[in-house]
């Protein structure tokens, strides 16, 4: 019989260091463990501190330190973290101090002397050697982090983070990110652990390149030749073309059309409406001259634009992801606003053109792209929310939920429900089809914007959350189409964005969207399911 989480005695923590100076990102990860558990021993051994890298990977390392601002690994102290833990020099009491765990910060070649020493054994992060150096080397477009466990000779995942290659030159922007979002590791498995009172290594999980780059002169060298390639193709391409979001619809079985802003603006972020027998898109007008986005509508026909754009919604911050939907008879928008630190509720005045602020729903750090649904009275929020230190807000999605739309909303026990790039950032609605429910996904794996990922949504309530891929929308169509990060089925319209590489001169007229995205269709969606696992029964909406 399990024993409540209310009724348990802490965790018991030790810890292995080779120096009370550690990197920033360490000091977090402890201080978040002390929120979870106590800390009973830190064992401070001996680290060689031998610096195997070759002379070009270090000259490289240097130019790189002088471009690139990283603090995760500044050293700073962390003693005054462990006033209350015992430390053992001789490493005679911590083997007889009944830990649950013990967390290695030092060295990993330590990790086998002390794998039993623990009733979980040792947990360590494993990065790369160095890290970040093959994801530039190769240009590879996302990192894998974990936390794995030595326990009597067993090597298992315990925690996994995918994040993307944010750069394809700097080797330490990329790893700045890892670490920052690593620190909440080993708190995030001890919560999960304290809660279930058993190890649940995750299944399915990435494995590092068996080609793995290391720095050697030879690969350091490649890497100068790679890199600057790289910056030669980049500035031509800049000379010749931009980049510009555009929508794109459909109505029915029709053929998709696109909707193309003058060149001083993006669209992107499309939600459909059909009201009255009208069709209305809701989107993120973004304008170049100003840094930054409002809210506009358009009404739409078979033939094209009907009415608009119309600016709807503009604050002194920047506008995305307007999430527009119809409850009891009243029309409500949540747009991003997550300059602000919040998840705000408008309802419409007077639909479409004017919105004033309900409630705020939320306060979160950077929380964006909110996205709600009801399931048999109880509503979800899906809501990327950032980690402080972290770079791009992409890959950590947090859920919530509530008994009413208005709140108060509390967190998932598993938050983040996903921490990957390749899924986590909502994408839209999440919509019904043949009585299974799907969540769509931001990828920006291979750069912002991407792909959408349609996640089976196979577990959902208040404990646990589980999802399976089951497509990939990708920019498959047309040459000149390089991304596409929103999907929205609503009615019988259906509205994509997509990210086009225009040529600086000429004209742009890019071939219809198809390819996986006619994989949305009902009886495909149903095959796909079949070979997933078993999902939620068809539930209200």
């Amino acid at each position: 019989m399990t024993t409540p989480a209310d009724q348990r005695t802490p965790l018991r923590i030790g810890l292995l260091i080779d120096s009370f100076t550690q990197p920033r990102w360490v000091r977090r990860a402890v201080e978040k463990i002390l929120e979870v558990a106590t800390i009973e021993i830190v064992a401070k051994v001996d680290s060689a501190g031998v610096d195997n890298r070759s002379l070009l990977y270090k000259v490289y390392d240097g130019i790189d330190r002088r471009l690139f601002k990283a603090d995760a690994l500044d050293p700073v102290g962390i003693e005054d973290l462990l006033k209350r833990a015992t430390v053992d020099h001789g490493f005679e009491q911590i083997g007889a101090a009944g830990l649950d765990v013990i967390v290695n910060f030092g060295p990993v070649e330590w990790n086998e002397k002390f794998s039993s020493a623990a009733k979980y054994g040792i947990w360590f992060y494993s990065f790369g050697d160095p890290a970040g150096f093959n994801e530039v080397v190769n240009n590879i477009p996302v990192k894998v982090t974990s936390l794995k466990s030595l326990h009597d000779g067993k090597e298992s995942v315990v925690y996994q983070s995918v994040s993307p290659t944010l750069s394809r030159f700097s080797v330490r922007l990329n790893t700045n990110t890892c670490y920052w979002k690593s620190a909440a590791f080993a708190a995030r498995a001890l919560r999960d652990l304290y809660e279930s009172e058993h190890m649940d290594q995750s299944q399915d999980q990435e494995t590092a390149p068996t080609n793995a780059a290391t720095a050697t002169n030879a690969a350091a060298a490649g890497m100068f030749l790679k890199l600057s390639a790289r910056a030669a193709s980049r500035a031509i391409e800049k000379l010749s073309t931009f980049e510009q979001w555009v929508l794109a619809y459909r109505i029915g079985d029709g053929e998709f059309q696109y909707l193309i802003p003058p060149v001083d603006r993006f669209w992107a972020d499309p939600f459909p409406l059909a009201v009255d027998g009208k069709y209305y898109i809701f989107f993120e007008e973004y304008l170049n001259s100003v840094g930054r986005a409002h809210i506009s509508v358009v009404e739409v026909d078979q033939k094209g634009i009907v009415s608009g754009p119309t600016e709807v919604l503009k604050l002194d911050c920047h506008l995305s992801y307007p999430f527009v939907f119809e409850w009891q008879g009243d029309y409500y928008m949540i747009p991003e606003t997550g300059e602000r630190n919040v998840v705000e509720l408008y309802r419409a005045k007077s639909f479409p053109y004017s919105w004033e602020p309900e409630k705020v729903l939320l306060e979160a750090n950077s929380p964006l792209d909110a996205t709600v649904m009801e399931v048999d009275g109880t509503w979800w929020m899906f809501v990327n929310i950032e980690e402080e230190g972290v770079a791009v807000n992409w890959d950590e999605l947090h859920l919530y939920y509530s008994n009413s739309l208005f709140g108060p909303w509390k967190p998932h026990a598993r938050n983040p429900i996903v921490s990957d790039v390749r899924s986590a950032r909502p994408a839209g609605k999440l919509f019904w089809s043949n009585n299974v429910l799907y969540r769509p996904g931001q990828d920006s794996s291979q750069r912002y914007g991407y792909a959408t990922t349609i996640s089976r949504i196979t577990k959902l309530d208040r404990r646990d959350y589980l999802e399976t891929e089951v497509l990939k929308i990708r920019p498959d169509w047309d040459k000149d189409i390089i991304g596409v990060h929103t999907v929205n089925l609503v009615s019988d319209i259906t509205v994509i964005d997509c990210l086009a590489k225009r040529r600086r001169r000429g004209h742009f007229a890019p071939l219809s969207p198809s390819g996986s995205l006619d994989l949305l269709a009902s009886a495909n969606m149903e095959r796909r399911s079949e070979t997933s696992s078993v999902g939620l029964s068809r539930m209200k909406e």
